[in-house]
């Protein structure tokens, strides 16, 4: 018997991510995945046996996707703070580009899902890594302000992370308008590119050692 085609499993994948922004993980359902995908629901079986290999394979692929970029930038030339600044702006320009995605992997954190747990645990560390060695080598270097390794990730990351955020609950609020902006308008000008590039800026700024006075 002819092993069937590859390319469905490719279809059930992207079948999902473009679900999940509206069902979250525990409303994806097998069966819906199958049909929006075009494909036998026993196809599904066939390619991933169960529903959390499935949805492990679906986030494996939008945190390679990140992987790469986040690559890209820490591994360019230049010293700490270039590569650092570049991660920042990679960390970003994904966050924004996939915005949905990136929030619904927050709210699935912080509600505790098992699955979302999991695979942080055993894929975050991959990129988490890379920013505190850039951040030891500033340490190092003396352009960053000596306090804990972990805190000045934190700050810099959720700096850049958070718009996203920001920006995808308006989105799916309808807000209207924000301090008299335009929601549309308000939303376009935070994650722009010169925007996340000022932002990339301003934590480095933030994160600098403090002259004496």
């Amino acid at each position: 018997m002819p092993r069937p085609s590859a390319n469905l499993d490719r279809k059930l994948v992207s079948a999902a991510r473009a679900m999940l922004p509206e069902t979250g993980f525990s409303g994806l359902a097998v069966r819906e995945v199958a049909r929006r995908a075009g494909v036998n629901a026993g196809m599904f079986h066939y390619h991933f046996k169960t529903k959390d290999a499935f949805l492990q394979r679906v986030l494996s692929e939008c945190y390679e996707d990140f992987l790469q970029s986040f690559r890209d930038a820490a591994e360019g030339p230049g010293d700490s703070r270039a590569r650092l600044r570049r991660v920042l702006v990679a960390v970003a320009r994904f966050g924004r580009d996939n915005r949905v995605m990136y929030a619904l992997m927050i709210r699935e954190l912080l509600n505790v899902r098992p699955e979302m747990i999991a695979f942080a645990k055993a894929n975050f560390p991959r990129h988490v890594s890379a920013v505190l060695s850039l951040m030891e080598d500033g340490l190092r270097e003396g352009t960053l302000r000596p306090l804990p390794v972990p805190m000045l990730c934190m700050f810099a990351m959720s700096t850049m992370g958070l718009p996203n955020v920001v920006v995808d609950a308006v989105e799916r609020g309808r807000v209207r308008s924000i301090g008299g902006f335009p929601a549309k308008e308000f939303s376009a000008m935070l994650l722009s590119d010169a925007m996340i590039e000022q932002r990339a800026d301003m934590v480095l700024a933030a994160l600098a050692p403090r002259r004496r006075k």
